[in-house]
């Protein structure tokens, strides 16, 4: 019979039960530092009942399209008394891509305090008001983004997809 050294089966084991671990702990976790998802089904491991209802994990909503920031069809609304400032945003957008649908005309009312972008909605909807959000964060300080007012259609061609809507907080700075 053969004389096997135990001690050296033992050594050739445990570095092949590191190695293995190692290989685990480098495999088993994603790059990105997240969360690992624990074992389904089955009663849960902790000794102590939860004194909640567990729920599944909340996933974050799809985000939606991101903004074109070229190309978009628009029209430009003075809402203020300040001479120029629809013709001045119209001007701005064009010189960053943007296509003008029509020259810029004056809003029904000259009361605008505050500028809105409006995106139509319906087909194209949620692009129209990615693009309209991407506008006012960009070149209108943030403007307020809404659906285009009901009011404001007759003013407006079909084919624009947003509409700027100058308000007295950025007419003086438009025009200066």
């Amino acid at each position: 019979m053969l004389a096997v050294n135990l001690g050296t089966a033992r050594i050739v084991v445990i570095v092949a039960l590191v190695v293995a671990g190692a290989a685990v702990l480098a495999n088993g976790f994603p790059a990105s530092g997240g969360n690992v998802a624990g074992p389904s089904g089955g009663a849960s491991p902790s000794g102590s009942p939860s004194s909640s209802p567990s729920s599944p994990t909340a996933q974050p909503p799809p985000p939606g399209p991101s903004p074109h920031t070229t190309g978009v069809a628009f029209t430009a609304l003075n809402g203020t008394d300040v001479l120029g400032a629809g013709a001045a945003a119209q001007a701005l957008l064009v010189k960053h891509g943007y296509t003008s649908v029509q020259d810029a005309t004056n809003a029904p009312s000259a009361g605008a305090t505050k500028t809105t972008i409006y995106y139509r909605g319906g087909q194209g909807g949620a692009q129209n008001k990615s693009d309209a959000a991407y506008v006012a964060q960009t070149y209108f300080n943030g403007a307020t983004v809404k659906k285009l007012d009901p009011s404001l259609e007759s003013l407006v061609p079909a084919t624009a997809s947003i509409v700027v809507l100058v308000g007295a907080d950025v007419a003086q700075s438009l025009v200066a």
